[in-house]
């Protein structure tokens, strides 16, 4: 490894939301330059084309998730020797240690602080080093947070269409239409992701126990359909606890509850 820093980040996931979020941190540091990808594919296109110094990527991602598109890139010989750092919200050390054995430099845990996110970067560039001090002034650092702040809000409006969208995929589903499944499932996912990083961890809890649900019906097609019957009735109080939170979370949200056109213009 270069005993220079990285001064490229290529960061790929398939949630808008956190890849806005790790923009708006990453790009205050000076002379770093920051590009996203949304899938594990047009990673390997764009670090064909830009051969970033690191690669940060997500692992749970549609298609190509995470360990296999570095596998991909191991492959190649224009791409097998950029670093690659997994974020990812499994924890426990043996998925740890799998995801070293890939051939990443080093995991960061979901949800992250976004302020602290380059220093966490610089530390496992340097193979597990001590990140020195922070390079962003406290003015850039400010900026970054009035970023997150907006960001947030913008979340939690998605969020709550999300919250009425899963509604109504819930009830297609109980009429019999098994095709809202996956994308079912991936709102869900990306509630919970996101959810977690922006500080709202009880919608980011409901996010994941849909999601959950969701893979146990897939899983479980055609097997039972009373049981099936069942699960979907718990994901439509799911899905009204979902919103319950979300309206909650806007109580506490940087913007505050004023600007708030969910639930309670919806009434």
């Amino acid at each position: 490894m270069s005993t220079r820093d990285f001064q490229s980040v290529l960061y790929v996931d398939d949630d808008a939301d956190i890849c806005s979020v790790v923009q708006a941190t990453l790009r205050i540091v000076p002379g770093l330059n920051v590009q996203t990808a949304d899938s594990g594919q047009q990673a390997i296109d764009l670090a064909y084309e830009l051969r970033p110094d690191l690669v940060l990527m997500d692992v749970m991602m549609p298609g190509l998730d995470g360990p296999s598109t570095l596998k991909l890139m191991r492959q190649s010989v224009l791409l097998a020797d950029i670093p690659v750092i997994f974020m990812t919200a499994k924890v426990l050390p043996a998925e740890i240690s799998q995801f070293l054995q890939f051939g990443a430099i080093g995991v960061i845990v979901k949800p992250f602080d976004p302020l602290k996110l380059y220093a966490d970067l610089v530390a496992l560039w340097h193979k597990g080093g001590i990140a020195g001090p922070s390079v962003i002034a406290c003015s850039a650092q400010a900026g970054a947070q009035a970023q997150i702040d907006s960001l947030t809000s913008s979340f939690l409006q998605r969020a709550w269409t999300d919250a009425i969208n899963l509604a109504k995929m819930i009830e297609h589903a109980q009429n019999g239409d098994r095709s809202v499944f996956p994308e079912l499932e991936r709102v869900a996912h990306s509630l919970h992701g996101a959810g977690a990083m922006f500080g709202f961890p009880k919608i980011s809890e409901v996010g994941g126990r849909i999601a959950r649900m969701v893979e146990g019906l897939v899983a479980n097609a055609g097997q039972d359909s009373s049981s099936e019957r069942v699960v979907l009735e718990q994901l439509v109080d799911a899905s009204k606890h979902l919103a319950q939170e979300v309206e909650a979370a806007w109580q506490v949200a940087p913007q505050g509850a004023a600007m708030f056109q969910g639930p309670v213009g919806a009434r």
